[in-house]
C-alpha cells in the first residue's frame, strides 16, 4: 500500500516539474577550457549558482529535481558566445538559449550571461503555466484502488522425498611416494657391490707381469679393506632399497576394518566395513 501511494505521488511531481521552481545546475563548461583563466571560471560558476535568481527560482547544485540547466561558453579573444540548455531529468530537452558578446570585457560578459540566465526563468515561467493550464483542463484521474493482499496461508510448493541414506565418502588409497630414489638407492647398491667383488679379487694380486720364472714383482695390490668396504655398503644398501621397492609393487594392503554409520527414515546403524 505505501508503494502504491508513494508511486501516485511521484506521478503527480514528474506532471508538473516547474512546481517547486528549483533547477539543477551543472558546472559551466568551455570549449577551451586551458585559455580561460581560473578567476572567470570562478565568477562564471558563482553567477549560475546565485540563488534565489529572476522570479524567485532556485538554482541549485544538488538534489532531486527534474528540471537539468547546462551552460557552454566559447571564448575567442575578448569575444563570448553562450549556449544555455534546460532539459527534464529523462534527457528531454525544454529549450535553448544563445547569446553573444563580441569585444566585450568581463564584466560585460558576465552581464551579459546574467541576462541570460534572467531568460532562462521568464522561459520557465511559461512553461509552468502552460502546464498548469493543460492540467486543469485534463479531466480528474479516477481514484485508484488499492487492495491489500488477500491471505492465502501457507502453500504446498513441493514435496520431499525419503532421505538419502548417510554415506562415508570413498576410500581412495593414498598415491604412491616418489619412486626415484628407490631405484637410484637400488643402482649405486648394485654398483658398490660389483665393485667390491672386483676390489677383493684383486687383492693381493701382483701390480705386474713378469715375463721370464727368474723375475718377481716387487709390488702387491692390498684393496681388501675397500672391497669389503664397498661389498658390505652395498648390500646394506641393496637391502633398503629392496624393501623400498617391495612397499611399491608387491605388498598389498593392510587389511583394516572400520566403522561407517548410517542414518535413513527413523533408523540408524553402524556398518562395518574392511577391505581385502
Amino acid at each position: 500500500m505505501l508503494l502504491a501511494a508513494a508511486s501516485v505521488v511521484h506521478a503527480q511531481n514528474a506532471e508538473n516539474p516547474y512546481e517547486k521552481k528549483e533547477i539543477l545546475v551543472f558546472t559551466p563548461t568551455w570549449s577551451d577550457p586551458d585559455a580561460v583563466m581560473p578567476f572567470l571560471q570562478e565568477k562564471v560558476e558563482n553567477l549560475m549558482l546565485e540563488s534565489p535568481g529572476p522570479r524567485d527560482w532556485k538554482f541549485l547544485q544538488v538534489g532531486y529535481i527534474p528540471l537539468y540547466l547546462r551552460t557552454h561558453i566559447r571564448k575567442a579573444e575578448n569575444n563570448y558566445s553562450f549556449q544555455l540548455t534546460v532539459t527534464l531529468r529523462n534527457g528531454e530537452e525544454l529549450f535553448k538559449l544563445e547569446g553573444v558578446c563580441e569585444i566585450c570585457n568581463t564584466s560585460e560578459a558576465l552581464e551579459r550571461l546574467s541576462e541570460l540566465k534572467a531568460q532562462v526563468c521568464d522561459r520557465l515561467e511559461e512553461k509552468a503555466a502552460e502546464a498548469a493550464r493543460l492540467a486543469k483542463d485534463r479531466p480528474p484521474k479516477p481514484p485508484v484502488d488499492v487492495r491489500p493482499p488477500v491471505e492465502t496461508g501457507p502453500r504446498i510448493v513441493g514435496v520431499l522425498g525419503e532421505p538419502e541414506p548417510f554415506r562415508m565418502p570413498p576410500f581412495r588409497q593414498a598415491p604412491p611416494p616418489v619412486k626415484l630414489w628407490s631405484w637410484m638407492g637400488a643402482s649405486l647398491s648394485l654398483t658398490a657391490v660389483v665393485t667390491g667383488i672386483v676390489l677383493l679379487a684383486m687383492d693381493d694380486d701382483t701390480t705386474c707381469d713378469a715375463p721370464y720364472p727368474t723375475r718377481q714383482c716387487q709390488e702387491r695390490y692390498a684393496t681388501g679393506a675397500a672391497g669389503w668396504t664397498f661389498l658390505l655398503t652395498g648390500l646394506a644398501g641393496g637391502g633398503l632399497s629392496g624393501w623400498s621397492l617391495y612397499n611399491l609393487y608387491l605388498k598389498k594392503p593392510s587389511v583394516v576394518p572400520r566403522v561407517v554409520p548410517s542414518a535413513g527414515p527413523g533408523k540408524a546403524a553402524l556398518t562395518l566395513e574392511w577391505r581385502f
